[in-house]
Order: C-alpha cells, then structure tokens, then sequence
C-alpha cells in the first residue's frame, strides 16, 4: 500500500486530539483521572455514582465538602476510522475508493505507531465489513490487507452506518470519515449522531478532478452510479456553470459544518500526492502533529 520511505516519514507523525483521551491503556495523548496519579492537575466536585474511595477527606474535614482529587496522565486514544465504498465512490483516475483506502491506511499506521486503539470499518447504504479492534505497530498489515479487500458496493446512508455503529457503547474517541459524501439525505442527521455522543470528528471530502469540472460532450447520457437510472443530457456552457456551482457549494456547506461545530476537515483531490494530503495538508489543518 506504501513505500518504506514514505512509512517512516510517518513514523514521526501523531493524530491530534482536541479534547483529553478517554482511553483506559497508556499511551501519548494527556487524559485527566480521578484518583491517584503522578501529577496532580485540579479538583472537583463529588458526584453521584463517584468512587467514594477517591474523596480528598482532608478537604472534608477542613472544609464539609466532598471534592474529587483529578490526576495528569498520558492514555490511548480510540481511533474509528470510517470508508466510504458506496459506487459513487469507484469513480475517477485515480479512483477515489482507493484513494480512500490510502488515506485511511496512513491515518491507521500513525494511530497504531502512538499506540491507539484503532477500529476500521467500510459503509455504503450501512455498515459494512468491520476490522476488530488492532493496536500496536505490528497490526499495521492486517489492517492495511482489511483496506485493500473494500470493494465498492451500494449506495450512500451515511446517517445509517453511524447509528447502527454507534448504537452500541463506544469508548469517546476521534472518528474520521473518508467519504465523497454524496449522500442524497444529507448530512445532517449523521452529524446529529456523532455530536451525541461528544466525538473529536474530522470529515475527509475526497474529490476527483472529473467532478469539479467534468469534459463532456454537448450530448451525453449521464448515469447514476448507485441508482443505476440514465438521463439524456444536453450539455450546454451554462449548465456546465450551474453544476461547478453546485458541487462547490456542496463542498463549502461541508466545510461550514465542520467550522461550526469545531471538527477537522480536509479536501482531499486525488490529483494531489497522497504524500502531500497526509504530510502537509493535514498538518495544516491540525489533524496531525
């Protein structure tokens, strides 16, 4: 899937967290505890269903309150990374699911280098093929051999896939998503879901080159890729602005999204490096350190 050269230029690369790790396993990312620790960091207050072992009951003595003691500490941080293998996705040179898989293998080998704990999983209409926890550098090639076997299949429920997958309880962590997000229904609900439950979130818009200025011919017959139904088409200069119109304002409504509620978010075009996308742009924009 990868060079060695471009591997070990990941090999000094970390996902970035915007908020504490909540995970149980040490690891590189700071958590903050109640209990005992190496560095004390803060106090709080006692709540219902607290751990009445952790009481500072000198400050109870002192003072009749109940106050918990909070402790620094370095933790592992969950890591569900999410490929979209709908068939709008087996589109372009170079084709844009496996692009995908590129991207979500290079975010992977980093989240195993720090010793996340690293879930990955394909998605189309709903969940698709699911790849078992995997954490440690020496899991890098069964999930790259989990990406690599995506076939492209269905259409696109974006909003499915997260309720189904977040149905069941899931350590808060960073959830990514690699899509061209295509969906007919939008995003809004799949957004509901994963603001629910507090996830760090970073959208990864891949786009070919075709789609923001397609070549066509004045007359063509334009096939949905998922629906399978054909329009004849007349191809004219004004339609043609009417679509790059259209799909940039696709883009930018995404973008704002993600702006709005303080997610990652990156364009991904497939004519750029893989390289480039992975060790610049996404350096820039803060999902990786």
């Amino acid at each position: 899937m990868f060079t060695d050269a471009f591997l070990r230029k990941l090999d000094v690369l970390a996902l970035a967290a915007r908020n504490r790790a909540h995970g149980q396993l040490r690891g590189t990312h700071r958590s903050r505890r109640v209990g005992t620790g190496m560095v004390f960091a803060d106090y709080r207050p006692y709540a219902e269903g607290d751990d009445i072992r952790h009481i500072d009951w000198g400050i109870y003595l002192r003072m009749d309150r109940l106050i918990l003691r909070l402790f620094e500490e370095e933790a592992d941080q969950p890591v569900y990374l999410f490929v979209d293998s709908s068939l709008s996705m087996d589109f372009g040179q170079p084709n844009k699911l496996d692009y995908a898989r590129r991207l979500a293998g290079a975010l992977a080998y980093v989240a195993l280098l720090n010793h996340d704990r690293v879930n990955v999983s394909s998605f189309a209409e709903s969940l698709g093929d699911m790849l078992p926890t995997r954490r440690g550098r020496n899991q890098a090639p069964q999930v790259f051999r989990f990406l690599e076997g995506i076939e492209a299949r269905g259409r696109t429920s974006l909003s499915a896939a997260m309720r189904r997958y977040f149905a069941a309880p899931r350590t808060r962590g960073l959830v990514v998503l690699i899509s061209d997000f295509l969906d007919p229904a939008g995003l809004e609900e799949a957004i509901a879901v994963l603001r629910r439950f507090r996830h760090d979130v970073a959208l990864m818009q891949v786009i070919s080159p075709e789609e923001i200025d397609p070549q066509l011919p004045e007359e063509a017959v334009l096939v949905d890729a998922e629906e399978g139904s054909a329009t004849e088409v007349e191809i004219t200069p004004g339609l043609l602005e009417a679509y790059r119109s259209t799909f940039e304002r696709h883009a930018q409504d995404i973008e704002s999204y993600c702006r709005k509620y303080g997610w990652g978010y990156a364009r991904a075009l497939t004519s750029v490096a893989i390289e480039d996308i992975v060790l610049k742009m996404l350096r820039e924009e803060g999902l990786l350190r």
